[in-house]
């Protein structure tokens, strides 16, 4: 009778387990190889090369910038770019979330990719300078240009612009906050000076949307009632309400709930009978009625 010892039995078996892992470490290996080789043939042929690359949406000088801050950010962030290089096309993400969030000026950046022309269009969907809001209220007294001051013209008007300011930012026309922004010395920009004590951070809206629509439009009414200025005070969110302070107008009093076009031919016949030059303010916070003194 054929007894097997059991030090026999495992020799055996750990002869069998030996086995197994020198075929599963050659199958890695082997494995390992063609990722490797599959790599660097994708980098090396000229199947995914890319021969132009596009920007659309922006003007061409910015586009150039915007495709090289791009490429910087890829290279920085992406290792697959990193390796690949910008020359090839698998190495561009099609939907660069991660340079979006980066970069709050954009709305939206999309890349294209036509394998058959080999090449690459970045388009660029960018925010457009509505507006200045600042949260610091000491700084809502406008001072005159100084001569000799630095200054930019624009529509043949002149306005002192400094650094761009920690307290002050550029939002779009949805209310959208996107970049830091200079104090601008003049009335070229529609302006909200914020003292509610709000922390509001880039890509959050300064309004809700159905008190922005009315601010937008409380912008467009005091240009068509020609009143000398462009800045509006929030003072208190609670109470819905923003109000103005010009040299040459009385201090006008908007509520942010209603549409205030309806303040146009209040504001026109005040003017027309003289009593506007005269008058302390002028509250249009009802709809459809005006009360002034």
């Amino acid at each position: 009778m054929n007894i097997r010892r059991p030090s026999d039995i495992r020799k055996k078996q750990n002869k069998r387990d030996s086995k197994k892992k020198y075929i599963i470490a050659g199958g890695s290996a082997v494995f390992l190889l063609l990722v490797v080789g599959s790599v660097f043939g994708i980098r090396q042929t000229s199947l995914f090369r890319i021969d132009s690359v596009f920007v659309e949406g922006i003007p061409e000088a910015y586009g150039v910038q915007v495709r090289r801050d791009l490429e910087s950010f890829s290279r920085d962030h992406s290792l697959v770019f990193r390796f690949l290089g910008s020359g090839n096309m698998i190495a561009w993400d099609g939907t660069p979330s991660a340079f979006l969030d980066a970069n709050p000026q954009f709305r939206d950046v999309r890349i294209l990719k036509d394998y058959m022309r080999k090449s690459v269009t970045i388009i660029v969907d960018g925010r457009e300078k509505f507006g200045v809001w600042c949260h610091d209220p000491a700084r809502s007294t406008l001072m005159p240009i100084e001569e000799g001051a630095a200054s930019t013209t624009t529509n043949n008007e002149e306005y002192e612009e400094e650094e761009p300011d920690d307290t002050c930012y550029w939002f779009d026309r949805d209310g959208v906050l996107f970049a830091r922004a200079p104090q601008v010395k003049s009335e070229l920009f529609n302006r909200v000076y914020d003292s509610t004590g709000r922390s509001i951070g880039l890509r959050e809206k300064i309004l809700p949307d159905r008190l922005f629509v009315n601010l937008a439009k409380i912008f467009k009414l005091m240009e068509m009632a020609q009143i000398n200025t462009k800045t509006v005070f929030v003072r208190d969110l609670a109470l819905e309400e923003v109000d103005t302070d010009s040299v040459s107008d009385p201090r006008i009093i908007f509520s942010l709930r209603n549409d205030p076009l309806f303040a146009l031919s209040a504001i026109d016949a005040l003017k027309q009978s003289g009593e506007w030059s005269g008058l302390h303010y002028a509250n249009f916070t009802v709809e459809n009625r005006a009360s002034y003194k």
